[in-house]
């Protein structure tokens, strides 16, 4: 079924780099009070050694304490969470939103009142 919904899902690109390209799923965004959960997937340039070609994170974000953690992660052995899934791992620890990453864009867009993606 993680399949099918990768598959499915309408990524919008939010970020670029030299190592991969970062997407989120705008409609899997869910909203509890200041809390945030989404959808996401990281697609590398080059392909790991391991056979990892992109990730797919379903992030949670603290809106009020500018923090975050992973839920679930697993590595994919083809783009956009395709392919076989290689390794799987459960919820990570809360950590700071550290300026001008990766994290702090995605917070600020689920987090945004006023913008297009908060639900």
């Amino acid at each position: 079924m993680m399949l099918a919904g990768s598959a499915w899902a309408k990524w919008v690109m939010y970020e670029g780099s030299e190592e991969a390209t970062f997407y989120f799923d705008p409609a899997t965004i869910r909203k509890d009070g200041n809390m945030r959960r989404v959808w996401s997937v990281s697609n590398l340039r080059e392909r790991k050694i391991d056979g990892t070609m992109s990730y797919r994170m379903r992030n949670e974000y603290d809106c009020k304490q500018e923090r975050h953690r992973l839920l679930s992660v697993s590595t994919h052995s083809e783009p956009m969470a395709g392919g076989k899934v290689l390794v799987t791992a459960g919820e990570y620890e809360w950590e700071e939103v550290a300026p001008m990453t990766i994290s702090e864009k995605l917070l600020k867009m689920v987090c945004n009142p006023f913008g297009k993606f908060a639900n």
